[in-house]
């Protein structure tokens, strides 16, 4: 039985300061086997249940004043029958057979319910035991009864067996909720065990014994007087004593307090009927007279009431089941909403802390690369200065591939996001136009290109070498997805941000074959490629996520298989780019331009870097006085040296970077000129933010040049 809302309680046995026989209330809306419950004479003693077994329905103050009041009303109509119980009627003996059946149905039915509820109590088994026996017995009575069924005589049985059976009826149901109530203590002092199926098999024995006895005997219990029907001895003393046996139960109920309990409290009217019919009716004297007739009806009523309140309450149970059902159809509902979230929010996490981690490996790998890019930089200035334009192609040939190698390096140190961008206000009206040119060159003849920018859009703030890979990287997917050719659109709207203010959307569309989904949701993990090997790298992709984020923007990619690739590429305006993001490259303000006879403080801790860009400063007739880290060059400042300028590198190992380099020579030399540079650091934006010149690696003569000027 479960728990429910607003009933009370009784708990079978101590907990804490809840006693034995003492009304609790629950105090929380469930319609579980667990609840608080609350005791009204210790207001902070709350107990959970967690075991059905060691309460009981109570019957609340409404119902038992309506099953005392129905009571008080069967005990009026008996005596105000009383008087009039002998008066004889029309014998109807199909009215006989009508009561029967009728009371047979309810009975079977208020079994069914009973024997329906899930782990009840023994008693209940036992109760259930008794509307069988009372439903089988009903059935019997009929098949017995003179003219119930048949004209004149009964279907099966002697004159006397329909008597003897229906006190052994009335007895037997009586007998049986005497039983329960003895059942009923058990379970009040521990918990319940499983009621089993020994109520019922007795319930059909003690009917087939009835009747069999009923048969055997031939005992006289009618005899027809001048037409009338009597009772005889037996019948008069066997109902009086079914009827001093339904009392004897009313009483023990009441002793045992067990009228409080809600199917008790409905028993005691139900018993009281039972007793005051057959006592009304055998005292009548005979059959067909008004009691005789009227205790029928009384009867009928008096069942018909249990079974509707049965009924009502498990439909209640119905009711309430529904609800929880719904109630868990929408938690689980919102349970696999939350868990798709998490999953997708699970996904996320796993491909950010990829591309962080790819980041941090491209960032130190660009950094090494980076230097050695410089080196090759500087010696090739170097080399052709010496020998002049003999290896001018050559020199060409080499610059090329430094860029393409300088290119990749962005690509690894743009996975993470981190990278140091030099951002600058672009109008795309003029930049996509050109980048476009060198993008038609890389698609061919069998390939078409469509540039559309919509007239008068504000400036995105952003790094132009960078847009042009990211477009460079779109562009080349979308040629490879269209190998036997097609048409490739860059297109640049206003589109609404996600805060309600206007962006900048520039999408790159392909009609080629396009991903299915499970190759879309890894389109920018790093190293992911479907291409042939030799094709591609599986950096192209992120490449492009990752300078998207870094300015902040976001990327999205729509593709079907057959239906092209859409790339859209969203940016906050210039004027509504956050705050902390750099809006332009700081390298074209170092104050101090390079000169012949300037003199100048290197400082980086790879030789080969140090020795190569010295010889670079020195082609161009600085005066240069290298450093191999920050302590020496510290030293050499407080020692007296006064150079004109500082060039450093930032990451430098020893405990003092660049930057702290940088800030400690100010103090010693204000008017010193300071210019960083850097193949990849996160330092360079603080660097930047504090107002040093930044300048890439690898650079040549004329790039430092140019950003010193």
């Amino acid at each position: 039985m479960s728990l429910q809302w607003g009933a009370g309680y009784r708990i079978a046995a101590c907990r804490g300061h809840v006693c034995k026989r003492q009304r609790v209330k629950c105090t929380e809306k469930r319609g579980h086997e667990q609840a608080t419950i609350r005791a009204p004479w210790h207001k902070e003693a709350r107990i959970t249940v967690t075991h059905p077994e060691v309460v009981e329905d109570l019957a609340s103050r409404s119902q038992q004043r309506l099953a005392l009041l129905l009571t008080a009303v069967v005990i009026g109509l008996a005596a105000l029958l009383l008087p009039f119980a002998a008066v004889p009627l029309a014998p109807l003996p199909h009215i006989s057979g009508m009561y029967g059946a009728a009371t047979a149905m309810i009975d079977l039915a208020t079994f069914w319910l009973l024997a329906s509820a899930p782990r009840q109590p023994r008693s209940h088994a036992i109760i259930a035991a008794a509307y069988l026996f009372g439903g089988l017995m009903a059935v019997v009575h009929v098949l017995t009864y003179p003219g119930a069924v048949l004209i004149g005589q009964a279907v099966v049985g002697s004159p006397h067996a329909v008597s003897l059976l229906f006190i052994a009826w009335r007895a037997g149901f009586a007998g049986f909720i005497l039983w329960a109530v003895l059942a009923a203590a058990r379970d009040q002092a521990a918990a319940r065990s499983k009621a089993g199926s020994l109520p019922f098999v007795l319930a059909v024995l003690s009917m087939v014994g009835a009747f069999i006895v009923s048969q055997l005997t031939d005992a006289a219990a009618v005899a027809t007087v001048s037409g009338r029907e009597l009772f005889g001895a037996l019948s008069l003393h066997g109902s009086y004593a079914a009827a001093v046996l339904a009392v004897i139960t009313v009483v023990m109920i009441w002793r045992r307090r067990l009228w409080s309990r809600s199917i008790f409290g409905w028993l005691v009217f139900v018993l009281v009927a039972e007793a005051a019919a057959v006592w009304l009716s055998t005292f009548s004297g005979g059959r067909y007279t008004l009691a005789w007739y009227a205790t029928r009806v009384e009867g009928i009523i008096a069942n018909t009431v249990v079974l509707v309140l049965l009924a009502s309450h498990f439909r209640n149970l119905q009711m309430d089941l529904a609800k929880t059902v719904s109630m868990l159809e929408l938690r689980t509902e919102g349970l696999q909403a939350e868990i798709h979230r998490r999953e997708s929010a699970e996904v996320k996490l796993a491909q950010a802390k990829k591309l962080e981690a790819v980041g941090q490996l491209g960032a130190g790998l660009a950094h090494d690369l980076n230097n050695i890019l410089q080196v090759v930089t500087a010696r090739l200035a170097i080399l052709q200065r010496r020998v002049g334009s003999v290896v001018d192609a050559d020199v060409e040939v080499i610059q090329r591939n430094v860029r393409k190698a300088d290119a990749l390096t962005r690509q690894l140190t743009l996975l993470s996001g981190r990278r140091n961008h030099n951002a600058r206000p672009l109008g795309l009206a003029k930049t996509l136009p050109s980048i476009a040119e060198s993008l038609r060159t890389l698609l061919g003849r069998r390939h078409e290109l469509v540039v559309d920018v919509e007239p008068n859009l504000p400036p995105i703030a952003v790094d132009a070498l960078e847009l042009e890979i990211a477009l460079t990287n779109l562009v080349t997917n979308a040629r490879d997805a269209m190998p036997e050719g097609g048409r490739v659109d860059i297109a640049a709207r206003r589109a609404p941000g996600p805060d309600g203010a206007s962006g900048i959307d520039i999408q790159v569309r392909d009609v080629g074959h396009g991903m299915p989904p499970e190759l879309r949701d890894r389109a920018f993990e790093p190293f992911f490629t479907t291409k042939e090997p030799g094709k591609g790298t599986g950096l192209g992709l992120p490449q492009v996520h990752g300078f998207v984020t870094a300015s902040a923007g976001h990327v999205a990619v729509q593709s079907e298989p057959g239906h092209g690739t859409v790339v859209t590429m969203s940016f906050p305006t210039h004027a509504q780019r956050p705050a902390g993001l750099p809006d332009q490259d700081f390298s074209a303000q170092a104050s101090h331009p390079l000169r012949a006879g300037q003199v100048v403080l290197l400082v980086d801790d790879n030789g080969d870097v140090r020795e190569a860009s010295a010889q670079l400063l020195c082609a161009s007739g600085c005066i240069v006085r290298q450093a191999p880290n920050a302590f020496a060059a510290l030293t050499l400042l407080m020692g007296g040296f006064r150079p004109g300028l500082l060039i450093s590198d930032v990451v430098m190992p020893g405990g003092i970077d660049g930057v702290e380099l940088a800030h400690r020579a100010k103090a010693l030399r204000p008017e010193l000129g300071i210019v960083l540079v850097t193949g990849y650091s996160d330092a360079a934006d603080s660097a930047k933010a504090e107002g040093f010149p930044v300048v890439r690696k690898p650079y040549d003569l004329a790039s430092l040049a140019r950003a010193l000027s």
